[in-house]
């Protein structure tokens, strides 16, 4: 069947359905995007430095959210499921006993993370001195404080599960004002200020005389409003009855629990070894910038971007896997298939869209960050380099979360550790440790993206039509 034999109904209901998540992740990514702006912004090489600080720790949060989303996953895919029967009352069963799940998960992730901050900053290659002392001030905060995020995207996957995009969209959003907002308070303090700062929240801020934080004020910024969003949209869990049930039901056991994390194992395996292998990168591309902030912080703003346009692949992601997993659980494998497809034509589509005007405009994009001309040189680099990966991309992804939604959850674990892990750092770290320039393993990276996406799709091809013959 051909990958546009589509009617027009479904395409409008796909495109309707998709758009809010995807609008809802590219929030998600703003959140790491305005704080790295607000940070460059505290002036020369204050800002490289505290670019510096977010790009080796960034990494680390991460993998902690990364650990998040597999569980998380998993039990979007089962309330998706019991939507699809009608089952309301195992429904909010799967949601309390998630809930009591990823608050468990926090406290064995949040505590060890925030013991030992300093040793992970270490290990990230953070240098003595304010290096190493603001890496692991950020870490603590951040991983502690984990527990918020947790939460929030749990809940925001709740509301997606079951149909309710646009009020995954707004409290995204919400998060994402509450963000700036702390932020502008928390970062610049009493002042100095960078020129785009408000008159009326400089009279604020220097009439409470706040401490200026600066980049350890974006770690507090980020854990306040997730916290509040988060809080707020239980609220609204509990007022809908979704978030009802009886108390014992919060204690993670039973079956719904160990089928989600048999789906988040598989997951935050694929996951995963995409975070491995960028941390990796990172600390190979720290040893061939010989630990300038300049190149770290540069290549650090075009991770940011490149994370922009992830995110917005995994809302096509999250798009194809609900509608999919939904299609199926109502017995309907005909529209699930249809459903795929055009997740795959639209996330292309908005690949393409967003690449073209991020390799036009790398310059200046990158000088939104910071103004330092050596961060603004390796920050257009990266993008200009990662410009072909950036269209590739949104293919893997959405294929990787289709499959996870059909059952398949050992195919994109397979795939992504062998060509990220297997193939692509060992050659990153080989050509390190050879003398090779940051270029050459930014290019490593993108014929990676490119290689991993040409398999996905024949892995894929042959894969539907195993299930159709089955």
């Amino acid at each position: 069947m051909s990958l546009f034999n589509v009617n027009s109904r479904l395409a409008r209901h796909v495109l309707f359905f998709g758009l809010p998540l995807v609008l809802g992740l590219a929030c998600h990514a703003l959140f790491n995007l305005v704080d790295t702006l607000l940070v460059g912004q505290l002036g020369g090489e204050e800002g490289a430095q505290a670019i510096s600080v977010t790009g080796l720790c960034d990494p680390i949060t991460t993998f902690q959210t990364i650990l998040f989303n597999g569980p998380i996953a998993g039990a979007g895919v089962l309330l998706s499921r019991a939507l699809g029967e009608g089952n309301q009352e195992n429904l909010r069963r799967i949601a309390l006993r998630a809930s009591g799940f990823v608050l468990a998960l926090s406290a064995i992730m949040g505590v060890p993370g925030w013991i030992w901050a300093e040793e992970i900053a270490t290990a990230m290659g953070a240098r003595e001195g304010w290096q190493l002392e603001q890496c692991t001030e950020y870490l603590e905060i951040m991983l502690a404080g984990g527990f918020t995020a947790g939460m929030f995207l749990y809940l925001t996957t709740l509301e997606r599960s079951l149909g309710r995009t646009n009020v995954f969209l707004v409290f995204f959003m919400l998060s994402n004002v509450l963000n700036a907002l702390f932020g502008l308070f928390l970062i610049y303090g009493a002042g100095p200020f960078p020129g785009f700062f408000p008159g009326f929240l400089r009279t604020w801020c220097e009439g409470l005389n706040l401490p200026r934080m600066g980049v350890i004020g974006s770690a507090w910024s980020t854990v306040l409003a997730r916290a509040i969003a988060g809080g707020m949209l239980l609220g609204y869990g509990l007022w809908r009855g979704h978030m009802r049930g009886k108390l014992h039901w919060l204690i993670p056991q039973g079956r719904a629990v160990l089928e989600l994390m048999r789906i988040g194992l598989w997951n935050n395996g694929q996951i995963a070894a995409r975070g491995l292998a960028g941390g990796v990168m990172i600390r190979t591309m720290q040893e061939a910038g010989r630990g300038d902030p300049n190149v770290v912080g540069g290549v650090f703003v075009g991770l940011k971007v490149e994370l922009l346009l992830i995110l917005l692949s995994f809302g096509w992601g999250a798009a194809a896997q609900t509608l999919v997993a939904s299609s199926l659980g109502a017995a309907k494998p005909e529209r699930a298939a249809h459903e795929e497809r055009l997740t795959i034509v639209f996330a292309t589509l908005t690949g393409i869209l967003l690449t073209l005007p991020v390799f036009v405009f790398a310059p200046e994009i990158a000088g939104w960050f910071n103004p330092q001309p050596q961060l603004v040189y390796w920050a257009e680099n990266y993008m200009e380099l990662m410009a072909v990966a950036f269209v590739f991309t949104p293919i893997n992804v959405v294929i990787s979360q289709s499959l996870v939604a059909r059952n398949h959850l050992r195919i994109p674990v397979i795939l992504d550790s062998v060509v990220l892990l297997g193939v692509m750092t060992p050659i990153l770290i080989i050509a390190t440790l050879a003398g090779a320039g940051v270029k050459a393993l930014i290019l490593v990276n993108m014929f990676t993206v490119v290689g991993l996406t040409i398999i996905y799709v024949i892995v894929r091809q042959r894969v539907v039509k195993r299930d159709a013959a089955a």
